[in-house]
């Protein structure tokens, strides 16, 4: 058994509301075991056999089915979440910038990595490392000056973000 984290995205926003109690029940009706959440916010960790990405799409058409509405899912082993909280790709943060980790299914294709690096500007630094788009904003996001559609149009694919600060804790949780 290998033990993965599922980054649920649309979950307690936007009206969707669902408790961590029914998140953790979908999970372990799909066979899934060790089943706990982290932070109300749609981060559910478990232990299954077999490969992340068809686990996504498992767990994604069952959550669908079962809540009425689509939940992009991305699903990254233990150690692989441990190894994303951990990276800095951006040299010079100033304390309190905000750093986002956004999931994506895949690693873009060379043209989708450009064109979203290239939305890079003075306030908002983009870098994509594989499959996870590094977003941070100097000033916070309420400030920034990418809009989720053109980065949206620009990956060519479904995300969901995570602040790092959550990461990390989520991270020192899954060594402990």
């Amino acid at each position: 058994m290998t033990r993965f984290v599922a980054f649920l995205g649309g979950i307690n926003v936007g009206g969707h509301r669902v408790t961590m109690d029914t998140l953790r029940a979908e999970f372990e009706a799909l066979g899934l075991t060790s089943v706990s959440t982290f932070i109300a916010s749609g981060n559910v960790v478990f232990e299954a056999s077999g490969k992340a990405a068809p686990l996504e799409l498992k767990i994604e058409a069952h959550l669908a089915e079962q809540l009425g509405y689509p939940v992009p899912t991305f699903v990254r082993t233990a150690p692989v979440v441990v190894t994303i909280a951990a990276r800095e790709p951006f040299r010079a943060m100033v304390d309190g910038d905000p750093h986002l980790v956004g999931f994506l299914r895949k690693a873009p294709t060379a043209a989708a990595k450009r064109a979203t690096e290239a939305l890079s500007n003075d306030q908002d630094r983009l870098v994509v490392h594989g499959a996870e788009l590094h977003w941070v904003v100097h000033c916070g996001f309420s400030d920034t000056s990418i809009k989720t559609s053109l980065l949206a149009k620009a990956l060519v694919q479904p995300w969901t973000t995570r602040n790092t600060k959550s990461l990390r804790k989520l991270a020192e949780r899954l060594r402990g």
